[in-house]
């Protein structure tokens, strides 16, 4: 092979050499360009994550602002609720669908005298018979077990009607019992002493005026069946009246209090529509 020959060859590799060189230069540019876009796309999704990451942090930090202010106002309204309860001076009590105690104001335990048995969990049962065991309730004529069964039968109820029981010490207690769907029942013991003492002496008064009203009248009737002009008549028809009325009016006082009570009775009557308003025009005419 002649020098020429050998130039000309070396030279093609060379070229050769270069062309591979420059293909893998481009081949390598290439591959960083896909890189660089993919690394590109990779920090723009670590980006957006970030983003994402920040707004779901934030959006955390909100609903539990809004779960601890959520709960302030719950805590705040059942501290308020259960204060209210306490400074009333009747009974309250709450018990469960098993009929546990689960909370009372100091009313609702005053009457057990700071006995340790009633306390949260002690069921009903068990305080029916602290009630009767330590003579706090008057059972009446019914023996302790009688009136415990009875007591316990109406507690089971549904709803129970109001019942009224005497402590040792003379006071009444009106039960005020309501069973909730879930069965809890919530108990109110109402102090009705008062109206209970109102009642009587209402009654009292009642017989104190009734018996001289009663005299007025029985003796208008005798005067009415004497000699008497037409005027003397009317006059004395007109007191007879006055005094019937008086009568009911007393009676009527009397069953407001049964209002209250929720004791009054109604019963359908007839009645002269005419004569009761003849005699109101009797009486005030002159």
């Amino acid at each position: 092979m002649s020098l020429a020959d050998k130039l000309t060859q070396e030279r093609r590799v060379r070229l050769a050499a270069e062309r591979m060189l420059e293909l893998k230069q481009a081949e390598l540019f290439a591959a960083n360009q896909k890189l660089g876009q993919h690394a590109q796309r990779l920090t723009d999704e670590i980006v957006e994550t970030r983003a994402e990451v920040e707004t779901i942090r934030g959006e955390n930090r909100r609903v539990k602002f809004d779960l601890d202010a959520a709960r302030e106002k719950i805590e705040l309204t059942e501290r308020r609720l259960w204060q209210s309860i306490e400074i009333i001076k009747d009974g309250f009590a709450f018990f469960n669908a098993n009929n546990e105690l689960i909370m009372a104001n100091r009313s609702y335990l005053a009457i057990f005298d700071g006995l340790n048995v009633i306390r949260p969990g002690v069921n009903y049962v068990t305080i029916l018979q602290v009630l009767t065991d330590e003579g706090i309730v008057n059972t009446g004529d019914l023996s302790a077990k009688n009136w415990r069964r009875l007591m316990s039968e109406r507690f089971h109820q549904t709803a129970p009607d109001p019942t009224i029981i005497q402590l040792w010490n003379g006071n009444h207690i009106k039960l005020v019992d309501r069973r909730g769907p879930a069965g809890d029942m919530v108990s109110l013991g109402l102090d009705i002493t008062a109206t209970v003492e109102y009642e009587r002496q209402l009654r009292e008064a009642r017989h104190e005026i009734r018996t001289p009203m009663n005299g007025v009248v029985g003796m208008s009737e005798v005067l009415r069946d004497t000699d008497l002009t037409e005027d003397q008549r009317l006059c004395v028809d007109t007191i007879k009246n006055s005094g019937e009325a008086l009568l009911v009016i007393i009676n009527d006082v009397l069953d407001y209090s049964k209002i209250e009570a929720q004791k009054l009775d109604l019963h359908p009557e007839p009645f002269d529509l005419e004569r009761a308003i003849q005699e109101v025009m009797s009486l005030l005419y002159p």
